[in-house]
């Protein structure tokens, strides 16, 4: 009997033991539990700082979509004008370095000629930095100009400028012509421009009212940009960012038509001339001896266009040879061509 009791007794302890270890146990995976459940509503708790209830998270982000939408309507606006602009340029690499070294050394002699002074009076035009040459048809404008302003400008008086060049119509336009770039026929009106490092032309439109579209031109001596759409500041000067800058190579032809042509403003930006840069732009006036018939303006420009938003060519000339950035004397009205030797 005292054995049986004693077994009893030893399985009653055994159990109590057993039933001491599941409590411990239980004990430990509830407070890991707890712990577990802590932590979640920290978590919680640290998120409704940001976005107490969902409809708070809405609010945040429809009051933060206005700014993003502006900003990307901007965008927007910018790459369609941009694709407008294209919209209206054609480039092309027509002249090997050859023919470039060729035309070069042809543009060195008209530099020659026009500071010996074997030009007509209106032939040249010079300013700080880049000089202008006019060959078939001349045309005032900027400081030359009674009324500042775009569609004041007019064709010189036939014999005021000279003929083009012979070697402009064998070398250039007929290269042109060959490659169906313009039809036979089609250039009265070259102007060969002659940029120095630091030189520039400052944002307008070709005058609309005076040549047709396209317009041509072609480059050499050294690679630069046409920017489309700047706006210039003087004293110092300052150019604000293009809806597009184009590049243009020694040897390429650029064609401007459409959009590019009439509807946005190109420059050169004094930046982009890094080195002496000449370039022969190619153009056909609409009507001969405009000088002539004052009245024709308002007829053919367009109603856009009466409202003066766009620049002539020449119109910052006063501003332009007053700015240290683009001169390198301050209204000097002439400027010697460093040639290039061949």
């Amino acid at each position: 009997m005292a054995a049986a009791s004693g077994y009893t007794d030893l399985r009653e302890k055994l159990k109590s033991m057993t039933s001491r270890d599941n409590y411990k146990a239980g004990s430990r995976e509830a407070a890991a539990a707890a712990a577990a459940a802590v932590a979640a509503a920290a978590a919680a708790a640290a998120a409704a700082e940001h976005y107490p209830v969902s409809g708070a998270k809405r609010k945040y982000q429809e009051d933060s979509d206005p700014e993003r939408s502006d900003y990307e309507e901007q965008q927007l606006q910018k790459e369609e004008e941009a694709r407008k602009v294209k919209s209206g340029i054609r480039q092309m690499r027509l002249f090997s370095q050859e023919e470039c070294t060729k035309i070069e050394a042809r543009i060195d002699e008209v530099v020659s000629r026009a500071e010996k002074g074997l030009y007509n009076e209106h032939t040249v035009d010079r300013a700080p930095l880049r000089n202008k040459y006019f060959f078939g048809e001349g045309y005032t404008y900027g400081a030359q100009l009674q009324k500042r302003g775009p569609g004041q400008e007019r064709l010189y008086p036939p014999g005021d400028v000279d003929e083009i060049p012979e070697w402009v119509h064998q070398l250039v336009i007929q290269k042109l012509v060959e490659h169906r770039v313009i039809p036979e026929g089609f250039v009265n009106s070259a102007v060969i421009n002659d940029y120095q490092p630091g030189g520039c032309i400052v944002s307008h439109v070709d005058p609309i009212h005076i040549f047709e579209r396209p317009i041509v031109s072609v480059s050499f001596f050294s690679d630069s940009a046409l920017c489309f759409g700047c706006k210039f500041q003087f004293k110092p000067i300052r150019v604000s960012e293009p809806v597009l800058s184009l590049p243009v190579r020694r040897g390429s032809v650029t064609v401007l038509s459409g959009y590019a042509a009439d509807e946005i403003t190109h420059c050169i930006r004094p930046q982009d001339i890094k080195e002496r840069r000449a370039v022969i732009i190619l153009r056909k006036p609409r009507i001969l001896e405009m000088d002539k018939e004052e009245n024709r303006r308002s007829v053919l420009l367009p109603t856009h266009r009466r409202r003066g938003s766009f620049s002539s060519e020449n119109y910052w000339r006063k501003s332009y040879e007053s700015s240290e950035d683009c001169s390198e004397a301050a209204g000097s009205p002439a400027r010697k061509v460093k040639m290039r030797r061949h």
